[in-house]
């Protein structure tokens, strides 16, 4: 199915990449074809076959009508000077007595467009100027502007201002979405760069301690701790260059397994026995996972044993995981004590709590005895 629609990205890159660069000239384009057509209505249309009063038209028509339309040139850069032109042009027209001609109709584009790129107080303040504009000309009496012919250009002043309006909370929401989407997305990435740097550091914090302590007595024990800590940095380097690599893809749909799931978490175990602390695992059950919920699984039990070797003198500790079918249950107990000197800025912990409620699961944890003890419950599936 992907190779018939192939073509299609092609194409669509093209006509953005055309559509950007043509979009400066447009809108000048417009102007100079708006003044052009504006200026020829008024010269061409024989006025008396208008209404008997309108002149002929002369010099100050014909600028102010080529001022008016041509306003049309800076419509987006800048809506509201754009529309000041064309009101005041069109006032200037109407008030010496001259046929206004295609003016009337580019008002409202001028209207929509001051709606639609402006800020919403300067849309209603447009509508606001313009109906009180042709209110005022035909109190006024002027050629061309029957009681009719007002309440229809109010009519049609509101329909301009309400599209415009409309379009232009569409975008407001459009980039509102943007940016959450934006937002979320620098969230996920400092999660997975704290749990791998954060795991990672942990432990070769740990067996540096250990090596640099036993490397006048035991050379063997302080080599193992070296070993250690060239494998964790290696791994922690793969993960974070996994991470980059879909960071740039192009091409990335965001259906990529994640780099690390509950399959791993036996492996995780045993590097952090290898750092000294004997975990205890326990597993029961087996369920198809999504791999969002594999993914944020591995992390919390990852966390929770990189907040063991950080924060507690504990030398042992149990992970307990059980899929139930529908969820999975997972228990990390810390026997404690805590060490007096740990400190921590619970950053690991909130993004555990994100983690979880992003895929529709609960967390608890807190103090058990002189302890500590995490436990999350996760559905098989993601919520939508």
């Amino acid at each position: 199915m992907r190779g018939q629609v192939g073509p299609a990205p092609g194409r669509q890159s093209w006509w953005i990449v055309a559509s950007q660069r043509l979009s400066p000239y447009l809108d000048p384009l417009l102007g100079i074809v708006a003044a052009a057509a504006a200026l020829t209505s008024l010269l061409t249309t024989d006025p008396a076959s208008v209404d008997p009063r309108l002149e002929n038209p002369d010099v100050v028509a014909a600028i102010a009508t080529v001022v008016a339309a041509g306003g049309l040139a800076w419509r987006r850069s800048r809506p509201v000077a754009s529309y000041a032109a064309m009101v005041i042009g069109g006032v200037v027209v109407s008030l010496s007595g001259h046929y206004i001609g295609l003016l009337s109709v580019l008002i409202l584009f001028s209207l929509y467009s001051l709606a639609a790129h402006g800020r919403r107080r300067d849309g209603l303040v447009g509508l606001g100027v313009g109906v009180a504009v042709f209110g005022g000309l035909a109190l006024l009496d002027v050629p061309d502007l029957r009681t009719s012919d007002l309440l229809l250009a109010v009519a049609l002043l509101v329909a301009a201002w309400a599209v415009g309006d409309a379009i232009r909370s569409r975008r407001r929401q459009q980039q509102d979405q943007l940016l959450a989407a934006v937002t979320e997305e620098r969230l996920r990435i400092a999660r997975e760069l704290h749990d791998v740097v954060a795991h990672s550091m942990s432990l070769i914090a740990v067996q540096a301690g250990v090596g640099a302590h036993l490397i006048r007595s035991d050379a063997l024990a302080a080599e193992h701790s070296l070993e250690v800590i060239a494998e964790t940095s290696r791994r922690a380097l793969e993960q974070t260059r996994s991470m980059l690599g879909m960071l740039r893809a192009e091409n990335e749909d965001g259906t990529r397994p994640p780099t690390r799931g509950l399959d791993d978490v036996a492996e995780l175990v045993e590097d952090i026995r290898g750092a000294g602390l004997d975990v205890t695992l326990e597993q029961s059950g087996t369920a198809e996972l999504d791999t969002a919920i594999s993914l944020t699984a591995y992390r919390i039990v990852q966390e929770s044993l990189t907040n063991v070797i950080k924060h507690s003198a504990a030398r042992t500790a149990t992970v307990r995981v059980a899929c139930t079918g529908t969820t999975i249950e997972l228990e990390i107990v810390d026997p404690g004590p805590s060490r007096a000197s740990a400190t921590g800025s619970g950053h690991g912990l909130v993004g555990l709590d994100e983690r979880v409620r992003l895929v529709g699961g609960r967390a608890e944890y807190g103090a058990q005895g002189a302890g500590f003890r995490v436990r999350a419950t996760l559905p098989v599936g993601v919520r939508r």
